[in-house]
């Protein structure tokens, strides 16, 4: 199959019929051999978050093919290995990832394994924020924030702001240095509930939730092309779209899960989900854009109102510079760090 030409709708056309066993939507390591970047970023640093499984350990896959040093976080030691004896086992000749423990539900742990990166590194080219939880039960992290808002969004928040420093060293206005935040076409049920982040007053519920958390991550990665674009770094938000074969989902009720039948149509393989990750972090188009929404393997747009929920565009609150600036600075002080352009 011919490699895509349109730089920002790079596979639309594989997108439109994928049914009768006709499925040509892109796989991660697609994304790679179409860039024709197999081997061919030996001097780059990527760091990816919840690497050990489903879509972070295809994602990893897929750019351990480019040569790049890899280093993956992990909550599960034994996971860890295996992803990293996976890698070298399908690419023999690639660089031996490198395994950081890190929980994001605690703040400390997050800030062990930054020092441990900045202890080991001098650069850090693309930070891929994947690691995520969805539909928990009610809970508090460590540090007594909601547990998805405090997983999905504060954790990944404080590991780029201690990574930053880092990442603007690495970037240059030829090749910016990346972060990659994935969020959710979930993000389409609710924007971000600046009085009631705990959602202690409207009453705790799983999906609400995680649509916060999701929304989070999208403001969070426009805020970053937003102080530091200029700068040389880059935030893109990504929907990787719906998978049902990985443990994501692991924590929805019956009735939760049901929710999603309309929608199994939509359903990808892990490795066809990480293609859009890969595309964002690899892509030379970005070099020059961010603080985009990326789903399809391509750039997305508004949603249409008779979208299926799951689809690819956008809701009308993913870009909102007044909430996101409010989360931005909020998030600074919830994770005790002082914003460094005040």
């Amino acid at each position: 199959m011919p490699a895509p030409t349109n730089p920002f709708q790079p596979y639309a056309d594989r997108y439109l019929d994928y049914s009768n066993g006709n499925d040509a939507r892109p796989t991660a390591l697609d994304a790679v051999k179409d860039l024709n970047l197999v081997d061919k970023l030996q001097d780059k640093v990527i760091l990816i978050t919840g690497a050990s499984a489903g879509l972070g350990s295809e994602t990893a896959r897929a750019l351990h093919a480019t040569g790049a040093k890899l280093y993956l976080t992990f909550r599960d030691k034994a996971r860890g290995q295996a992803t990293a004896e996976e890698l070298m086992g399908s690419n023999p000749h690639g660089k031996r990832p490198t395994l950081i423990e890190m929980e994001l539900a605690s703040l400390d742990s997050v800030r062990e394994a930054a020092k441990q990166f900045l202890d080991q590194e001098k650069r850090l080219d693309i930070l891929i924020n994947n690691a995520g939880i969805m539909a928990v039960l009610e809970g508090r992290t460590v540090d007594g924030f909601e547990t998805q808002l405090g997983v999905n969004h504060f954790g990944h928040f404080l590991f780029f702001q201690l990574l930053k420093p880092v990442l603007l060293a690495s970037g240059t206005s030829e090749c910016p240095s990346r972060v990659i935040t994935l969020s959710s076409a979930g993000h389409k049920a609710n924007g971000i509930f600046l009085e009631d982040l705990d959602m202690s007053k409207q009453g705790y519920q799983p999906m609400i939730a995680y649509a916060q958390s999701k929304t989070a991550n999208i403001y969070m990665a426009n805020s970053i092309e937003r102080h530091y674009g200029a700068r040389s770094l880059r935030g893109l938000s990504v929907h990787p779209g719906l998978i049902f074969t990985t443990q994501l989902g692991r924590h929805m009720s019956a009735g939760e899960m049901e929710a999603f039948a309309p929608m199994a149509h939509l359903a990808r393989s892990p490795e066809q989900g990480a293609a859009t990750s890969v595309w964002a972090a690899l892509s030379p188009h970005f070099d020059s854009r961010g603080g985009l929404y990326l789903a399809d393997a391509g750039v997305s747009s508004p949603a249409d109102e008779d979208e299926n929920f799951g689809g690819p565009g956008y809701a009308p609150h993913a870009y909102d510079e007044d909430a996101e600036e409010k989360l931005w600075k909020l998030s600074y002080k919830a994770v005790g760090l002082q914003d460094d352009e005040e």
